[in-house]
């Protein structure tokens, strides 16, 4: 009788050390895209150079991020458990190796095409002069920022092999040298170009930033590829050809990177479209660490801590402990989640008045908010999303929600699109959010009917009508309050903020408390090391 209550004890240990991992990861990329806006500002500058450094992720996500995430750390997990380390390095290099080979393909392409690449990044600016200026401008950074690409392989992979062998801290720390080269490399422009953002630049401040993105990149690949070093592990490139292993990894990942390319296709979009307002991409960015930061801290810990019971009901077709099982899972997220997509709906505006610095302060506080608020409104269905996905993994079917994610991410961008040949302005940077969110909701409530049809019992929060109901009610008050006060400066709206969180939470809790919403806990099985999530690759997210 005491396993379950240890291994509920261990899954609550697991879960929430991965909270505070997530959680010091997000805080690190606040830093890095808060210090972007304010050197670079919400201008055509701050676009041009977000947008490019963005190329690479784009690339990654579209064309690597799933084959290399999605099955290897399972893989990895099942060699190194049975202590066999060597067939562990000779499989995880092989991989390196093939995805080197295929990216540095990539690379020469891109290098040569960033002509082509900088004028689809400046193709939504309607001043002839700016466009022209942006492509000259970007197309010198993408020289210096695609090959990050083949960076992006080998941080994955490391990662990948520390996951397997659960050493997650060092994986959460690792974007501080991104940040730090970041801001370091920020500052020095600052100096050279004194209060400039425009895209007239020199040679010398053009280095600077070229060489502050991809350095940054190089020293976060750097912390965990040092990390596993000093584990002993051996992660070196190896030609992989014919080997059934790596050829068995390559056919099981094809449908994860389907699932990777909504997010490319989604980010992508946001890349040229935000530029079609100075500062928009800038926006999009740092509302998306925003939005990224209770996601990672709430949600991922729940869907990593119910994976591995979901897998165990699904080996002996128990359907109804499956159904049980994600319905907790979805429960305890609408609880703790869509207060959440609230509090950032109603203090947008103020909280990044808090925390727009620099250049950001004097015109971006609007592009800001729109885009966290948008965001925001779809932060359930994004969580919602990615646990159905695993709940498909569990059941051995990668393909349904690989192929849902793909036609979702199509619809997504045309709603981006839509959205922005329709508005001015912040509304602009408002659309794209918008379309994100439509994407993932749609996607949600297709895997959430086929998980239902499948298993034949409902998946359906039934928390969510209580946690919606309290949400905006509450939502609603604190809206009036910080509209009839509208406190001006940094110091008041902060104030504003931490009290409006407080008595909302605090009214919240009672409510949830009054009306009996209180999610049962009940047995949860040790879980396995977590695979990589589809934003973990994303090192400048």
């Amino acid at each position: 009788m005491a396993e379950p209550v240890a291994g509920a004890r261990s899954v609550s240990r697991s879960a929430a050390g991965m909270g505070v991992a997530a959680g010091a990861s997000r805080v690190i990329g606040f830093a890095r895209v808060l210090a972007i806006a304010a050197i670079l500002g919400t201008t055509y500058l701050g676009n041009t150079f977000t947008s490019s450094n963005y190329v690479s992720n784009v690339l990654f996500e579209l064309l690597a991020a799933g084959a290399l995430s999605a099955v290897l750390v399972p893989t990895l997990v099942d060699l190194l458990d049975r202590s066999e380390e060597r067939e562990a390095q000779r499989l995880a290099g092989s991989v390196l190796g093939i995805a080197l080979i295929v990216l540095g393909a990539v690379t020469v392409v891109g290098v040569v095409a960033a002509p082509w690449l900088a004028h689809l990044l400046a193709s939504g600016v309607s001043d002839p002069s700016v466009a022209a200026q942006q492509q000259s401008l970007a197309t010198f950074l993408l020289r210096f920022f695609v090959p990050q690409v083949l960076l992006y392989a080998i941080g994955t992979v490391a990662i990948a092999v520390l996951y397997a062998k659960r050493r997650f801290v060092v994986t959460a720390i690792a974007p501080i040298g991104n940040t730090v080269l970041i801001v370091a490399g920020l500052v020095m422009f600052r100096v050279l170009a004194g209060d400039n953002t425009g895209l007239d630049l020199s040679l010398a401040e053009k280095l600077t930033l070229a060489l502050s993105g991809t350095l940054g990149v190089a020293a976060f690949v750097a912390v965990p590829s040092i990390a596993l070093h000093r584990t002993g592990f051996r992660l070196r490139p190896r030609l992989g050809r014919g080997d059934p292993a790596v050829n068995r990894l390559l056919r099981l990942s094809g449908w994860a990177i389907l699932q990777h390319a909504q997010i490319g296709l989604l980010l992508g979009a946001a890349l040229v479209l935000g530029n079609s307002v100075a500062g928009g991409t800038v926006a999009y960015q740092v509302a998306w660490v925003f939005f990224l930061a209770p996601y990672g801290v709430i949600a991922q810990p729940i869907h990593t801590a119910i994976h591995n019971e979901l897998s165990l009901d699904a080996a002996r077709k128990d359907y109804d402990a499956f159904a049980r099982s994600l319905r907790w899972a979805l429960d305890a997220m609408a609880m703790l989640i869509v207060p959440v997509s609230a509090a950032m709906i109603v203090l947008a505006r103020p909280g990044m008045t808090v925390f727009a610095f620099g250049e950001a302060a004097e015109n971006g506080v609007a592009l800001l908010a729109a885009g966290v608020a948008s965001l925001a409104i779809g932060l359930f269905a994004y969580s919602v999303f990615l646990t159905l996905a695993r709940a498909y993994y569990a059941l051995g079917d990668s393909r349904t929600p690989a192929v849902v994610a793909l036609v979702t991410g199509l619809g997504g961008v045309v709603a981006m699109g839509v959205g922005v040949w329709l508005t001015e302005g912040a509304a602009r940077v408002a659309a794209l959010g918008i379309g994100h969110t439509i994407a993932y909701t749609a996607g949600a409530l297709v895997l959430g009917v086929g998980l239902s049809r499948r298993t034949g019992h409902a998946i359906v929060p039934r928390a969510l009508p209580r946690a919606v109901t309290l949400s905006v009610v509450i939502g609603v008050a604190g809206w009036w309050v910080a509209s009839v006060l509208d406190p001006s400066g940094r110091v008041a709206n902060a104030v504003l903020c931490i009290a409006i969180v407080a008595v909302g939470g605090a009214l919240y809790l009672l409510g949830v408390r009054a009306t009996g919403g209180r999610v049962e806990r009940r047995r949860i099985a040790e879980p396995e090391v977590p695979d990589l999530e589809p934003d973990s690759a994303e090192v400048e997210t």
